[in-house]
């Protein structure tokens, strides 16, 4: 068996005239984000230590096939807000007899008021074959290196790459930490 490991380290803020995640900034553990995991060997922690900035963020690990995610979904009364994060993204397959697939990612769901997803933005980085396609309601960021790196994405600004989404029907962000293996 080949050995995967996919790590998210994350802090987050989406902002505007206020917070609109909870606890995106992680001193509170876990706290407002919900876990999800397929299979048993996947970490899920938050630490200090990851940067080296003195705030906390959370680590999303993967060392097999299968999916682990963090998630928050919230309601934004309008679209023009920042959606800020510091993250460090590593997508990677040990096995180089037998290379995997792999994939770390930041996910921004659009939904409607029944929380049906609209499309997404996935900022991510990935290791081997990407199974993923851009389409009117999916926009692809790859982020080429797995160092620290930090970013503002204005909604708003954002929907201008998704066609296939009519802002008005936007009522929550779903805000996904993501990990993904395959064939290990």
């Amino acid at each position: 068996m080949g050995r995967l490991i996919i790590i998210l380290f994350f802090a987050i803020n989406l902002l505007s005239s206020g917070e609109f995640i909870i606890n995106g900034n992680f001193e509170d553990s876990l706290n407002g984000w919900n876990p999800y995991a397929q299979g048993e060997t996947f970490t899920l922690l938050t630490d200090k230590s990851y940067d080296e900035d003195p705030d906390s963020e959370v680590y999303v690990g993967r060392l097999d096939k299968l999916v682990t995610a963090l998630y928050q979904t919230c309601n934004i009364p309008v679209l023009n807000l920042n959606f800020s994060f510091n993250a460090r993204l590593i997508a990677c397959s040990y096995d180089t007899l037998h290379p995997h697939s792999a994939v770390a990612a930041i996910i921004i769901c659009y939904l409607n008021n029944d929380e049906e997803i609209l499309g997404e933005t996935r900022i991510f980085n990935y290791a081997e074959t990407l199974y993923w396609f851009p389409s009117p309601t999916i926009h692809l960021v790859e982020i080429g290196d797995t160092n620290w790196f930090s970013d503002t994405i204005n909604i708003i600004e954002e929907l201008q790459n998704l066609p296939g989404i009519n802002p008005s029907d936007i009522a929550k962000l779903r805000i996904v930490l993501y990990s993904q293996g395959n064939g290990c």
